[in-house]
């Protein structure tokens, strides 16, 4: 889209070629400098910039009401002036360095008066980790002080004015880092625990790898399942200091280390025993076995049969040397 300045002549080409429809009005001697940058599908940039008279953008009830991206949320970072914004009855400041948080496709309206420069991104809410999905308040004031959100709000200035020099695949990328400052921002500065849907979430995912250790278990495949990111996936599992694929082994080396013991597979070469808790070659096996538990399959299972007592499926007891 344009990035020139126009004039009030031209203001009704400009709300037509908005990523989102509006209303716009400038006042006499007021100059709009707009552009917007698609960086994927579910992301886009704005810049605004105004200088001389009034200005004013507004997102109509009837807009509104014809809107068909629902779930489209918006990020204001002020960069210089002063700018007013109102939705739903709040009324929010976009002076230099206030990041503001609003419901995109709602109805609002934009005040600004003599030189001001206003920075937005407008995203797909599903593309936030689903226990920050469902922002309803408008005109949502980030904390202002918060390291984080200085962070994102230096981080969109700077990916506006890199983007038109990205590839598309760097752009959807840049995107993607965008959106996890956001959640990072929308976080209180004293939340330093998981919320309650990500340790759900956590749990869900533990309990199914725990069930399908036998199967082929790709990190991509177990977050679709759960239908979040990989990049989320990552992060929840964070929590428990480590990382879906390290979970994932361990899990298999402890389902094949109580399956040497279990008298039901004692006819069971260790291959086959391998084979079944999703380690197609012997060799990968007895070497993760052994770096996991300091002995070697064979030696587990000679050793946990022939001291029933101390070695209980479950159990890593201490061996002798």
């Amino acid at each position: 889209m344009r990035s020139e300045f126009v004039f009030d002549n031209e203001m009704g080409q400009l709300s037509c070629e908005c990523f989102l429809p509006c209303v716009v009005h400038a006042g006499k001697g007021c100059r709009v400098q707009c552009s917007e940058q698609k960086l994927d599908e579910l992301i886009g940039l704005t810049r605004l910039s105004t200088t001389g008279g009034s200005f004013y953008a507004a997102r109509t009830e009837q807009l509104a009401a014809k809107s068909s991206v629902d779930e489209l949320l918006g990020i204001s970072v002020g960069i210089a002036g002063g700018s007013l914004l109102r939705q739903d009855g709040s009324l929010t400041p976009l002076t230099a360095g206030n990041v503001t948080l609003y419901q995109a496709p709602s109805a609002w309206k934009l005040a600004t008066e003599g030189t001001t420069e206003t920075q937005m991104i407008k995203f797909s809410r599903d593309l936030l980790p689903p226990g920050m999905r469902d922002v309803r308040q408008s005109a949502q004031r980030l904390h202002v002080h918060s390291p984080a959100t200085n962070m994102l709000a230096r981080y969109l200035d700077q990916l506006d004015r890199s983007a038109p020099d990205l590839t598309a695949v760097q752009r959807a990328d840049a995107g993607q880092a965008a959106i996890a400052l956001v959640a990072m921002a929308l976080r209180s500065p004293e939340a330093a625990a998981p919320d309650g849907s990500e340790v759900v979430i956590l749990e869900m995912v533990k309990a199914y790898v725990r069930d399908h250790v036998s199967e082929p278990l790709l990190i991509e495949d177990l977050a679709r399942r759960h239908h979040i990111s990989v990049r989320y996936l990552y992060r929840v599992f964070e929590y428990v200091d480590t990382t879906p694929g390290a979970y994932i082994r361990e899990q298999r080396l402890l389902a094949a280390r109580n399956m040497l013991l279990d008298p039901r597979y004692v006819g069971l070469s260790i291959g086959r025993v391998a084979e079944m808790t999703g380690f197609p070659q012997a060799r990968t096996f007895h070497r993760a076995f052994h770096r996991e538990f300091g002995i070697t399959p064979d030696s587990w299972r000679h050793y946990g049969n022939s001291n029933p007592s101390r070695a209980l499926p479950g159990d890593n007891p201490t061996f002798p040397s």
